[in-house]
């Protein structure tokens, strides 16, 4: 008679105990390491490197410092570079990627900043219009387009889950709620007063303004949508430094080209009945 308390390498793995069952119920992420990407650490740095300069270019050319600092594709644009280089970090160190429930939403606020602009929904940049055309180039154009490719060829799909959706829309209605208050705050005629001219109640009043912001969070919502759909169904880029194993030898493993492969004598996955069969 079997004794089911002891781990058999020949059973299934679902009924294992001790070390062969918890090396078998133990997900492949938690034990294989996160390969260096040196040359992925590089692709965000010089995307990083491009938002932040569109960002120092667009409060550069405007007179009103607390004016540009509240323009959202800025506040975007600005945020995105520091998850960027704090992203190239990490995968060039080998660390854990940082959450898709940030770099998620900051995908979308690029997104959504590059809409506005080229929809010509949000105010033109400054006097100097060679400067400000390379600048909304890096912003609305490079930037958007960069996060898009960085998320597509660089990140494992089907991180988004249905609830960072509503999460993602935290941050926009903060900004209009702070950008309708800032606006009643303001005298008449300040220039600057509301960031998007939609929002103007002096123009068109509060109940059209705030039906205006309602409807800027759904499309900030269904712009979340595709997102969320085609991030289900992209398929995984290609993993450097990682294998599968021959059928009944053992899990996803790590392959070091300095360090020999093979399986280590006496593990339950090696130990050679599956070779003799």
């Amino acid at each position: 008679m079997i004794d089911p308390t002891r781990s058999d390498p020949t059973r299934s793995s679902h009924y294992a105990t001790g070390p062969a069952g918890a090396s078998a119920l133990t997900p492949s992420s938690a034990v294989a390491p996160h390969a260096r990407r040196p040359l992925a650490a590089v692709l965000r740095v010089l995307l990083a490197a491009a938002a932040a300069t569109g960002v120092a270019l667009k409060i550069s050319l405007s007179a009103d410092l607390p004016r540009a600092l509240s323009d959202f594709s800025v506040q975007a644009g600005a945020a995105f570079a520091l998850c960027t280089l704090w992203s190239a970090y990490r995968i060039g160190s080998g660390r854990r990627p940082v959450s898709p429930r940030i770099t998620g939403a900051l995908l979308l606020y690029v997104l959504a900043a590059a809409a506005l602009h080229h929809t010509h929904l949000a105010p033109g940049t400054g006097s100097s219009p060679v400067t400000g055309k390379v600048a909304d180039q890096l912003l609305h154009t490079v930037t958007p387009l960069g996060a898009v490719l960085d998320w597509l060829l660089l990140t494992v799909p089907r991180q988004y889950r249905l609830r960072h959706t509503w999460q993602w829309l935290a941050y926009p209605v903060l900004y209009l709620l702070v950008a309708l208050l800032r606006g009643a705050l303001l005298a008449p005629g300040t220039p600057g007063r509301y960031p998007w001219p939609l929002l103007n109640t002096a123009t068109h009043g509060y109940p059209a303004a705030l039906f205006h912001a309602l409807l800027a969070l759904l499309a900030l919502s269904l712009l979340a949508a595709p997102l969320l759909a085609i991030d289900q169904v992209r398929p995984a880029p290609p993993r450097p430094g990682y294998r599968i194993s021959r059928t009944g030898i053992g899990p996803l493993k790590y392959s070091n080209p300095a360090t020999p492969t093979e399986e280590t004598p006496g593990q339950p996955w090696s130990s050679g009945k599956e070779d003799q069969g």
